[in-house]
């Protein structure tokens, strides 16, 4: 794929996913820019949407956002800022200034709530437990009212957890993957709430970014897709196997903390049947794999 001829814009290109994001698609020629708040950018600024909107992306990949299902109890009023109004206002910008750009949107399986059946397909109800999770369905839902009646282009991804490698950072309440193996190379205590026989679904950031890629296709134009491996992993398991990896670290199951308990949404595994039939689209990375890939130097 040569992306020469391609304006690309990431939003949060400076966090785990956009830095991953943004050296895979200079990889391939595009002109890309970054938008993120530590470069002076606030997402929340609808004036600094406009100017940058103007600029005449291609595509946009809007990653940044106020995530955290817990800490959105304390914040909602951020959450909704962020990750619904703010994400609006590039609609609004786009429709009016550069109707041509496709806003490729990183949403989460928290859109969902908690699952009533697995693995979970776009057709599932979504019911979402957290503000964070509410934020995110709301700016779906606007994307689709958009597309209908300014003719946005967009496609959503509904993404399960993320992992792979990156620089150590404070615990914000998800990357518990990559939380877990830094806790454990510093032989540290994985705390598991619980007895831990929840099922995740873990996806390796290389298969997220193909995914991101494939977006591009007009196939894919005004779609939902639900985005992770396909296979569950019990959170006691994937502990386990990251303190056998990498050889050090202890676990420990701890009762749940009461705000944690309120907002949990159960098992999830994601079907990724939709994805695979109309974008090709297949994971490779094991998760055993992965986390081998994962705690590589960079």
């Amino acid at each position: 794929m040569n992306l020469s001829e391609k304006k690309i814009l990431v939003t949060g290109g400076q966090g785990f996913i956009g830095k991953n994001l943004v050296k895979k698609l200079k990889s391939l020629n595009a002109k890309v820019n970054s938008f993120d708040k530590i470069d002076g950018q606030d997402i929340t600024d609808e004036g600094l949407i406009k100017k940058t909107i103007k600029n005449n992306y291609h595509f946009i990949y809007h990653l940044a956002a106020f995530s955290g299902n817990q800490e959105s109890l304390k914040n909602y009023n951020i959450a909704f800022k962020i990750n619904t109004l703010a994400t609006i206002a590039f609609f609004e910008a786009i429709v009016k200034f550069s109707p041509h750009t496709k806003i490729i949107i990183s949403s989460s399986r928290l859109e969902y709530g908690n699952p009533k059946y697995l693995p979970v397909d776009e057709k599932h109800p979504t019911q979402p437990t957290s503000p964070y999770g509410l934020s995110k369905l709301m700016a779906t839902q606007m994307a689709e009212i958009y597309s209908k009646t300014n003719g946005l282009h967009f496609t959503v991804f509904r993404t399960s957890n993320v992992y792979g490698q990156h620089h150590s950072s404070k615990f914000l309440g998800y990357n518990l993957i990559n939380y877990f193996i830094d806790i454990s190379k510093n032989n540290g205590v994985l705390k598991i709430f619980g007895q831990g026989k929840q099922v995740r679904d873990y996806l390796f950031i290389d298969d997220l970014i193909e995914a991101f890629l494939l977006a591009m296709s007009p196939k894919s134009d005004n779609q939902i897709y639900n985005l992770g491996y396909g296979e569950g992993i019990m959170l006691i398991d994937m502990a386990k196997l990251i303190t056998k990896t990498i050889g050090c670290g202890r676990i420990a199951k701890v009762e749940w903390p009461e705000d944690w308990k309120s907002i949990e949404t159960g098992s999830y595994v994601t079907n990724l049947s939709k994805i695979k039939k109309e974008l090709g689209f297949s994971p490779k990375v094991k998760f055993d794999q992965g986390i081998k890939m994962t705690i590589a130097p960079l």
